[in-house]
Order: structure tokens, then sequence, then C-alpha cells
């Protein structure tokens, strides 16, 4: 399996991957806008062997004393591309001096498996309200 980094070029396949692997009533991550900017983000990743295998949209946040890495969309078809887009994920934090990486995942999910047996742990749960007048979501992580 190759892991490379995201492009905006991936758009058509990736918005495929997204739709076939999304849960229903999630909303899709994979517009124009929202490749344009993870493609520049160094965080974001494509997993391949045969076609895409997964995927990871992520950007480093400044938390006021240090920066976390935060993945907002991981979808794989598997383990073994959940694990690869994961240890792409934290090779990038760390290269780039973001010794946090963070994600959301239902603890029964084939992500959160992988995590943990790459030494994720599991963290406090996150609480959104989202405001203005969009529509109805359960937010950025969902």
């Amino acid at each position: 399996m190759i892991v490379r980094p995201l492009t905006q070029e991936d758009g058509p396949r990736l918005a495929a991957f997204e739709a076939r692997w999304l849960p229903e009533g999630r909303t899709a991550r994979t517009g124009p806008a929202a490749l344009r900017f993870f493609a520049r983000s160094g965080h974001s990743f494509v997993a391949e062997a045969k076609g895409i295998r997964g995927f990871v949209l992520a950007q480093a946040l400044w938390q006021g004393d240090r920066a976390t890495v935060l993945a907002t969309r991981l979808l794989a078809d598997g383990p073994e591309a959940y694990r690869a887009l994961l240890t792409a994920l934290e090779k990038s934090a760390y290269d780039a001096a973001a010794y946090e990486v963070a994600l959301l995942a239902d603890p029964k999910s084939p992500l959160a498996e992988a995590a943990r047996s790459l030494d994720f742990v599991p963290g406090p749960r996150l609480y959104l309200r989202v405001l203005g007048s969009r529509p109805a979501t359960r937010g950025v992580l969902e």
C-alpha cells in the first residue's frame, strides 16, 4: 500500500470513495474548497493499492503553547488502510514538531481499533454546538 499526500486532483475519486464509505447522515468533506485547503496542510493523505483504500483530512492547530494535528475526516476500507494513514499522519505531525495527533472515533469502530493498535488513547468526549443558519449538522468532526 502506498500513502501519498492528497492533491486537489484527487477530488472526484475521493468524493466517490467518501460516498461509498461514509455512514448515512454524515456530511461529505471532499468538495473543491475543502480539498484546496487540506492539500496545503501537509497532514492530509491518500492510501492506494489498486485504487483508493482511504484518506485522511487533517490540519495543524496552534494551542497557544503547542501544536496539535487534528484529523477531521479519516475514512478507509479496512484496518490496514487505517493503520497506514494513521502512521503517515503521525510522521507528518512529528516532522512538523506537532507532538499531538487528535481524532474523533466511535470506540467500537475499525478506526478506533487501528488507533489503539498504534498507541492512541481515548480522550474526553467532544461537545459541539453549531451556530448560525447552517443546515443541521453534527459539525466538522462528524
